[in-house]
């Protein structure tokens, strides 16, 4: 009875830490995909550099030593920048992955649909914002999807027809620094 008793608190155990291991695949920290590399919240510096060395990228980070652009391995400046990743602590705090500029409306549908198919989850909580001043137009719509949001935003110079649409897709926070 006690050999019985054993094996089938065994098999509790086993099929316990099973489902144990597996909700924890599922719940992977968020990532952003810059070429191929998977960046992820919680990465250190290390790691980064050598996920986006894989796919011909590097980061470049900026004189407050915590954002780093992650650009293209030999392109010309200014050309070559994907989007950025914020380290705390050194560990990834928030990375922005930037769609190229937009020149019409099929390619910003087709950007934003490639957005939205980085989703986790379809179920978003949209905010709009515009503003018009003496300089121009500015509106942002910021698709919040949980883990990950998506934001478009086109920028229209006052006095001219010229209208720039960019579209990121962002993982994580920037920290902001305690007063």
């Amino acid at each position: 009875m006690r050999v019985l008793g054993a094996l089938v608190m065994t098999g509790v155990v086993v099929t316990f830490l099973g489902l144990n291991v597996e909700a924890q695949r599922r719940q992977q920290l968020p990532s952003i995909e810059f070429g191929g590399a998977q960046v992820s919240l919680g990465m250190t510096v290390e790691q980064v550099e050598k996920a986006v060395a894989e796919s011909a990228r590097h980061i470049e980070f900026m004189t407050d030593k915590h954002t780093a652009l992650v650009r293209v391995n030999n392109a010309p400046v200014p050309t070559g920048d994907e989007g950025q990743v914020t380290f705390f602590d050194g560990r990834v705090v928030y990375a922005a992955f930037q769609f190229p500029g937009t020149h019409d409306a099929v390619e910003l549908a087709q950007e934003v649909a490639g957005a939205v198919e980085n989703m986790a989850t379809k179920t978003c909580a949209l905010a709009n914002y515009t503003s018009h001043g003496t300089g121009g137009e500015f509106s942002e719509t910021i698709f919040d999807c949980g883990s990950k949001s998506f934001n478009v935003m086109t920028v229209e110079t006052l006095g001219s027809n010229d209208r720039y649409t960019h579209v990121e897709i962002t993982i994580g926070a920037i920290p902001t620094p305690a007063k």
